[in-house]
């Protein structure tokens, strides 16, 4: 019988030292799990980690004036108005003195999960990122907790900045206040266009009456308006801003008849 040869041998020898096959071609490409698992959990470590000295470092600056700053209403005895003061066309009201189809509204367009959710949504971030990288146009991804942050504590500069800063402030409001005190306030500070800033002032400025008294047309109009305040308004809009307008109000208004097919209870989590 022929005796091995050598290379046989030492390959053999070499297969049995190393307890595993040797990855040859393009599997050698192909990371290890061992690898996988360590990259995984590092980055999971480092968000850990940015997150803990973010919410440590960045604090929730006091509200500056332009969101707070309203106009001064006085009334005759019948409910008229009998003069009003003040720069800034805002007046601020409860919760309960906006109509619900008009808060309904307001949701259906901005933040359909806004009772079920924390202050960020990830999935919605990272959808709006992909749509402006692949060229399907500039999206947010922004909850209405962080539209109120924005509007109440910092600026609209598109900074990365401001991005993180907003990010850990909305962490921090959405801790210490409940999600009607949040949706309140920023029913209060956005602006719906004709400088009207907050729902009764602009339910003023575009219908003659009381946010209270917004049915759900009014109230789907002025939450379209807050996609583009200027663009969408039908008496000074182009036709390109009209048509825009119109699909988006439909869009709204389609939002809360789904919503009132699942009952507005179990949407906002009441």
């Amino acid at each position: 019988m022929p005796r091995p040869t050598s290379a046989p041998v030492s390959r053999l020898r070499r297969l049995l030292r190393s307890g595993r096959p040797r990855r040859a071609g393009w599997r050698r490409l192909i990371p290890t799990w061992r690898f996988a698992l360590f990259s995984t959990l590092t980055v999971l470590l480092g968000c850990a980690g940015f997150l803990a000295l973010g919410l440590l470092l960045v604090k929730v600056p006091d509200a500056h004036a332009a969101a707070t700053a309203q106009r001064n209403t006085w009334l005759y005895r019948d409910g008229t108005v009998l003069a009003q003061t003040g720069e800034t066309n805002r007046q601020s009201v409860a919760l309960d003195q906006v109509s619900p189809e008009a808060r309904h509204a307001v949701l259906a367009a901005e933040d359909r999960s806004f009772y079920r959710e924390g202050a960020v949504n990830p999935s919605a971030l990272l959808r709006a990122g992909w749509n402006t990288l692949t060229g399907q146009g500039t999206q947010g991804g922004s909850t209405i907790t962080q539209q109120y942050v924005k509007n109440a504590y910092l600026t609209h500069q598109q900074t990365v900045s401001r991005k993180v800063r907003e990010l850990f402030i909305s962490i921090k409001v959405d801790a210490t206040l409940d999600k009607d005190e949040i949706l309140s306030d920023y029913l209060n500070t956005t602006y719906y266009g004709r400088g009207a800033y907050g729902m009764q002032a602009a339910a003023q400025a575009y219908f003659g009456v009381d946010a209270n008294k917004l049915d759900a047309a009014q109230g789907a109009y002025l939450a379209a308006l807050l996609n583009a305040p200027s663009a969408y308004d039908v008496a000074t809009a182009t036709d390109a801003g009209k048509k825009a307008a119109t699909a988006r109000w439909n869009y709204v208004l389609d939002g809360i008849q789904s919503m009132r097919e699942c009952s507005f209870n179990a949407w906002i989590g009441s």
